[in-house]
C-alpha cells in the first residue's frame, strides 16, 4: 500500500511525463527530495531539463503528482487486497510491500516526504497528511477487523497499533540501509508474531479444555 507503489507499477508504454514521475519517485526514496534536480532526472532520462518542466513546471509539482500517484496506487492494492478474507494474509502482504524495498535499498515514500516534509509547498504536505492519514486509516479497519476475528491479539487500540506497526515498518527500511537487509525481516517478523494468533494452537488450547 504504503508501496504498491513503494513499487510503483506504471504501463510498460510509459510516455516522458510517465517516466519523469517514475524517476522522481524513485529519487525521493534513494536519494531524497532535495539531493537530486530536475537536471539529474533529464540526464538520465536524455532529454532537455526544459522537458521536465514542461510536465513539472516546478518540483514541488512532481512530488506532489508523486504522492498522488502513490495514493491511487495504494486505493488499488486496498481493493485487492479486500479479496483476501483472511486478516493475517492481508497483513503479510502489507509487509511485503516493505520488504521489497528493503531488498531494493529503497526507504518508502511515507519516510521519504516526512523527512523533507517542511521543504514541500502547503498542497503537497497536504496530499503526504491524506496519503499517511489513508494507509494508518486502512491498517486499522484491518487490525480491528482481525481482533474481532480471532487472527490478532493485542494491547491498546487497533488505531495506535496501526501506528505502531507503520512507523516501525518505516524505521526498519532505514535500519536495513545502514545494518543490512537481514535486519528488516527480523523486525518484520517479530511485528506480525506479536500479533497473529496461531489458530492451530487455539484449537488444541480449547480442546485441552474441554477434556
Amino acid at each position: 500500500m504504503i508501496d504498491y507503489l513503494l513499487n510503483s507499477q506504471y504501463d510498460e508504454r510509459m510516455t516522458t511525463r510517465d517516466e519523469i514521475l517514475r524517476l522522481g519517485e524513485e529519487l525521493m526514496r534513494m536519494q531524497g527530495f532535495n539531493a537530486f534536480s530536475y537536471y539529474h532526472i533529464a540526464d538520465a532520462l536524455k532529454v532537455r531539463p526544459a522537458a521536465v518542466h514542461y510536465h513539472f513546471p516546478t518540483k514541488d509539482a512532481l512530488a506532489l503528482s508523486v504522492i498522488n500517484h502513490s495514493r491511487e496506487i495504494s486505493d488499488a492494492f486496498a481493493e485487492d487486497l479486500a479479496l483476501e478474507s483472511s486478516p493475517q494474509k492481508r497483513l503479510k502482504k502489507f509487509v511485503q510491500l516493505f520488504s521489497d524495498n528493503a531488498e531494493a535499498g529503497k526507504i518508502c515514500l511515507v519516510g521519504a516526504t516526512g523527512a523533507d516534509f517542511y521543504s514541500f509547498s502547503e498542497d503537497t504536505r497536504a496530499a503526504v497528511k491524506l496519503l499517511v492519514s489513508e494507509i494508518i486509516a486502512w491498517l486499522t479497519v484491518l487490525l480491528q477487523e482481525g481482533r474481532e476475528s480471532g487472527d490478532f491479539a493485542f494491547d491498546g487500540t487497533p488505531r495506535t497499533r496501526a501506528l505502531l506497526i507503520a512507523t516501525n515498518l518505516a524505521a526498519s527500511l532505514h535500519m536495513a540501509r545502514i545494518l543490512g537487509k537481514q535486519e528488516f525481516g527480523r523486525i518484520a517478523d517479530q511485528l506480525i508474531k506479536d500479533i497473529c494468533i496461531s489458530k492451530r494452537s487455539t484449537t488444541k488450547s480449547n480442546s485441552t479444555h474441554k477434556g
